[in-house]
């Protein structure tokens, strides 16, 4: 028969302060690992805000690597811009050279000899804003509808103040030679080609662009010239 003993008043009281240590220890424990949880959710939160951050060089780089092929087209247009220019200075220039007059253009104040028979009226500025230089190709109108191309050799000043270029015919290397010279009023060239050689010659603008004879000279003896030719050296 099983017997069943009374606690006395003081067991009663220690096993009631017992159970409060062990339900104290035990709301410790739950709060300790609630709070370890969430300083654990921090750490990573760092963590991941650090990786992001580490992250944002890379995601820099890539932008870069995205926008390259961007500069590189830039660069492309900007070639193809300059290549267009330097094609555009080697064409030939109609600059200093002359346009074949029309019909209401007035008759030139020089007279032309009755001994030449092809002859056409040619308008120039007497003064053209840019004189050809060394290394340009000038375009020429000639008779008939044909433009031909001189390469500018060599350019001069002569000592009275008249500009002078030399050059030959495109083509033909140094077999036809062209000359032209710029004056105060005046404006005098040569041009020699494979069907023979032309002149023209101006007065304030307006002259002749004519076939020279063939063993005719076309100067008279003490004839006035409004231009003095000089040979260049």
């Amino acid at each position: 028969m099983m017997k069943i003993y009374q606690l006395s008043q003081p067991q009663k009281i220690l096993g009631i302060a017992l159970l409060a240590v062990t339900a104290g220890l035990s709301v410790l424990l739950v709060l300790a690992t609630r709070e370890s949880a969430a300083q654990l959710a921090a750490s990573e939160n760092v963590i991941v805000t650090r990786e992001v951050k580490l992250q944002l060089p890379i995601n820099s780089a890539t932008t870069s690597e995205i926008n390259l092929p961007r500069e590189k087209a830039k660069v492309g247009e900007q070639s193809a811009v300059v290549q267009a220019d330097a094609k555009s200075i080697a064409q030939p220039t109609t600059s200093g050279s002359w346009k074949m007059g029309s019909l209401k253009t007035p008759t030139p104040k020089i007279s032309l000899s009755e001994q030449i028979s092809s002859y056409a009226i040619v308008e120039l500025e007497q003064i053209p804003e840019v004189l050809p230089v060394e290394g340009q190709q000038i375009a020429l109108p000639m008779l008939n509808g044909q433009t031909i191309i001189a390469n500018v050799q060599s350019v001069v000043t002569n000592p009275n103040g008249d500009y002078t270029w030399s050059g030959h015919l495109q083509g033909y290397g140094d077999d036809y030679p062209i000359v032209m010279t710029y004056g105060e009023r005046s404006i005098f060239a040569t041009i020699t080609t494979p069907e023979g050689s032309y002149t023209m010659e101006s007065l304030d603008g307006l002259g002749w662009l004519y076939k020279n004879p063939a063993e005719i000279e076309l100067s008279s003896p003490g004839a006035n010239d409004f231009l003095e030719v000089n040979a260049i050296q």
